[in-house]
């Protein structure tokens, strides 16, 4: 029952339209239909041209993921599966949002949020993925993204559980579980990458 009360939650929060309705309120413009069209802090930014609004949405959406690890810890009674299937879940609302068409971000800022309550270090283990893939090899923030997504779940599998234990704030004691769950959530955000690296080297969709 908690694993199914988790999956709905932690979705529904995941589907909360954070740069929709901050550009929409703010400026009156329908972010799904500016600029990328992908409404994240990122798009939000490049079609008002406000710094605060992307920070604003870039916020909410972190805060998402917050309150849905958050949420999930406290329902599942740190029971593994219905705990981690909420770290995931908040992303794919995120994602794919039933109330748009299935239309949705790319899950980064929310993903942050959800694996940042529990243990910070695996965030600050993609960032360092991300400025190596930014500064190092292409300053193109959607190949930075992937480079980030696809190396730093290598790095997490690679860290000793001791590590985990030492940066924790919500109390995981299966580290691998924790370490499955993040490569699994690298995977879903990756999926919405696609098509912006597709567009950057000049891939036409059929």
């Amino acid at each position: 029952m908690n694993l199914m009360i988790i999956i709905v939650l932690t979705y529904l929060i995941g589907t909360i339209p954070t740069s929709y309705l901050v550009v929409k309120f703010r400026k009156g413009i329908n972010i799904f239909e500016s600029g990328s069209g992908n409404p994240g802090a990122l798009n939000s930014y490049e079609s008002t041209g406000s710094k605060r609004i992307g920070i604003i949405v870039l916020l909410l959406d972190v805060l998402k993921g917050v309150l849905a690890g958050w949420l999930s810890y406290k329902i599942s009674g740190q029971d593994y599966l219905p705990f981690m299937a909420g770290l995931i879940w908040v992303i794919i609302g995120h994602n794919y949002n039933i109330f748009f068409g299935g239309r949705g971000g790319r899950g980064l800022a929310t993903a942050a949020g959800a694996f940042g309550i529990v243990n910070p270090f695996i965030v600050l283990t993609w960032l360092i993925m991300w400025a190596f893939g930014y500064y190092v090899i292409q300053k193109n923030v959607h190949i930075s993204n992937a480079i980030a997504l696809i190396g730093a779940p290598i790095l997490i599998f690679s860290t000793p559980a001791a590590m985990f234990g030492i940066t924790q704030i919500l109390p995981v004691p299966d580290v691998m579980a924790l370490k499955i769950t993040f490569a699994l959530a690298c995977f879903v955000i990756i999926l919405r990458h696609i098509k912006p690296i597709k567009d950057f080297v000049g891939i036409e969709e059929k």
